[in-house]
């Protein structure tokens, strides 16, 4: 059965997909194939904020599908069952 996807309820969890997602990318666990020009585009032009936190006005809808698909798989992943543990969302 296909669950609907979990979106962020705050500020900080949204930030903590986005910071998670640059982290996968960075560690080379996730790659965006040659053709897809508009996902890595997305995720250049996020901004910091000067104290730090992200500019939710750089983040386009593909940067922010990656970041909620990219908990969302890790959740599925780590339960066989499928009930995802989400206390590690709740930081």
């Amino acid at each position: 059965m296909i669950k609907p996807m979990k979106s962020p309820q705050t500020r900080a969890e949204f930030e903590r997909r986005l910071h998670l997602l640059r982290e996968q990318l960075r560690q080379g666990k996730m790659y965006f194939s040659s053709n897809v020009v508009r996902g890595i585009d997305g995720l250049q032009r996020v901004r910091m904020l000067p104290n730090g936190r992200i500019d939710f006005l750089s983040v386009d809808q593909s940067t922010r599908l990656q970041a909620n698909m990219m908990v969302q798989f890790q959740e599925e992943l780590s339960s066989p069952d499928g009930s995802a543990d989400t206390s590690a969302d709740e930081d």
